[in-house]
């Protein structure tokens, strides 16, 4: 399995939000919201080339277990059609 794309994850993050965060951070204690989560959630698609849906973005406890998870999705062989 390749390793969890944390720096893609950590320089998207600073990207939407405007400033660094670390993997231990979480979205919502750096104030994100429904539209924030829709452009981080755009944001790593371009950067990692897979979907990334935003209930992922909200629905873990930090941004390195986001990481995790992507570099899992990426690593899945896709199916037809996806």
């Amino acid at each position: 399995m390749p390793p969890a794309p944390i720096d893609d994850v950590l320089t998207a993050v600073g990207e939407v939000f405007g400033r660094p965060a670390g993997p231990a951070d979480d979205f919502f204690s750096l104030g994100g919201d429904s539209v924030t989560a829709v452009e981080l959630a755009v944001r790593l698609e371009e950067r990692l080339g897979i979907e990334v849906d935003t209930e992922l973005v909200v629905g873990l406890a930090d941004f390195a277990a986001l990481a995790a998870a992507l570099g899992a999705a990426a690593a899945a062989p896709s199916t037809p059609g996806h």
